[in-house]
């Protein structure tokens, strides 16, 4: 079995109005051990009720893991909290041996920064190990370099002022102490003391940057800018996001190139989503500047009965799964992709949608997480591959209970809306002659005004 690692829960505290929030997905691993089946979740829930606020702790969780800067989810943070604290488990398989995996960690406001303040990954491995307690394998907080475990007494003690050094640069910049690049030099020089504890940073790091992805409404939104088409990439040589505009940028051949690709391969499943239609990546201008790098100028165009049109001029549902759909492929064909998408249905055909997941919970290798409100995909998933959000701050997420297999969901989930039959109370309830007064009250306001 290749190297990979599975998300299969998660805890959030703190992140915009998620108080606590705990999810635990579905998968099938754990049975034999084995990945045999890839895994698909759906999060469902009103507006403001939390669901965007899992797949932005993901896009924290990957940067997390990259050692990149942390600033941009100073916001994020909940507004009547100075930290906000993430959870994280997994299932990895690494060098033939298989994990179960902890990861905690938390984000402080300081001043208008934020800072990691504590982080810690606990392990067991699975098989020898399956009911015993999950080990320290490495930990940092304010107070403390790495811990108190005496792995790394003898360590501490021969780079003291070169870890201090470390923390102290990860605290400036806002990013991980554990997984910066300069911590992972110092580790590196006693590779041999640390093999365990560098293969499973390495694995995360790993699947962090190549393997994670995650869409938010972030993303999204840039696809309704003007001249610029985000294109999520995954080949067997590149892995992430590039952005194609119609301006120009000095990028290397081999990228160009892969670029190419991407759009050939997305061509190939397009047809069958989008009858008819293909892309076409256009050069506007082309010079070579090195033996390896262009200056070039791009525009992606759609065909469809030999008309060719600026994919810029598509609907936005068009524009979203194309911009998602080599990620999508990734996830379908290997089993260590994990794409996260926020609102996975706006301006989707609800029928195409539902046939789409159909096909994807069928024989997806990897794992797709995605948040809707189209409750059609809830007749093509199973109880187990759906997450309900809550209207309790202290308690966001919940799953159905006591569910027949004959159960039609989506009726079952619109009867809860009405009568709160499940445990946590699903809707916040509305009234349409409340909602009707006050269209009222509000025009009328507007012409005294």
């Amino acid at each position: 079995m290749t190297n990979f690692i599975r998300m299969v829960g998660a805890e959030i505290k703190g992140i915009k109005n998620v108080n606590f929030g705990k999810i635990d997905f579905k998968t099938n691993f754990m049975e034999n051990l084995k990945l045999d089946l890839g895994d698909v979740t759906g999060i469902y829930g009103q507006n403001g009720s939390g669901k965007s606020s899992f797949v932005d702790s993901a896009a924290l969780l990957k940067d997390y893991l990259s050692g990149n800067n942390l600033i941009e989810y100073y916001d994020l943070i909940n507004i009547n909290s100075d930290k906000c604290k993430l959870l994280f488990n997994f299932f990895c398989s690494i060098n033939n041996k298989k994990y179960s995996i902890s990861l905690t960690f938390s984000l402080t406001k300081f001043e208008n920064k934020v800072f990691v303040s504590d982080e810690k990954i606990r392990y067991k491995e699975l098989g020898n190990e399956e009911f015993g307690n999950l080990k320290t394998l490495i930990e940092s907080s304010k107070k403390t370099l790495l811990g108190t475990s005496s792995t790394f007494d003898k360590f501490i003690k021969e780079n003291e002022v070169d870890l201090k050094v470390c923390k102290k640069i990860s605290e400036i910049n806002g990013h991980s102490f554990i997984f910066s690049k300069d911590f992972f030099e110092l580790l590196n020089k006693k590779s041999n003391e640390f093999i365990p504890v560098l293969n499973i940073l390495y694995a995360l790091k790993k699947y962090a940057i190549i393997d994670l992805f995650v869409i938010t409404n972030k993303n999204i939104g840039v696809i309704n800018l003007a001249n610029v088409f985000p294109l999520t990439m995954k080949t067997d040589h590149t892995s992430g996001s590039f952005v194609i505009t119609k301006k120009e940028i000095i990028i290397n051949e081999n990228l160009y190139n892969e670029i190419k690709k991407v759009i050939d391969q997305i061509n190939i499943v397009l047809k069958t989503i989008i009858p008819e239609m293909q892309l076409d990546l256009e050069i506007i201008k082309k010079d070579f500047i090195s033996k390896d790098e262009i200056n070039i100028i791009l525009e992606l165009l759609s065909i469809r009965n030999g008309q060719k049109i600026s994919i810029n001029n598509e609907s936005e549902g068009i524009k979203k799964i194309i911009s998602i759909l080599s990620a999508l492929i990734a996830a379908y064909n290997d089993e260590k992709v994990c794409l996260i998408v926020d609102e996975f249905d706006a301006g989707v055909f609800e029928y195409l949608l539902g046939e789409l997941l159909y096909v994807l919970s069928s024989g997806i290798k990897g794992q797709i997480i995605f948040t809707s409100h189209n409750l059609r995909i809830m007749e093509k998933l199973d109880k187990d591959s759906i997450v309900l959000t809550t209207v309790n701050h202290d308690n966001r997420y919940t799953k159905f209970k006591h569910i027949k297999p004959t159960n039609n969901l989506r009726d079952v989930y619109i009867r809860e809306l009405i009568l709160n039959e499940q445990k946590e109370k699903l809707y916040e309830k509305t009234n349409n002659g409340d909602i009707e007064f006050a269209l009222y009250k509000a025009g009328v306001f507007n012409e005294r005004k």
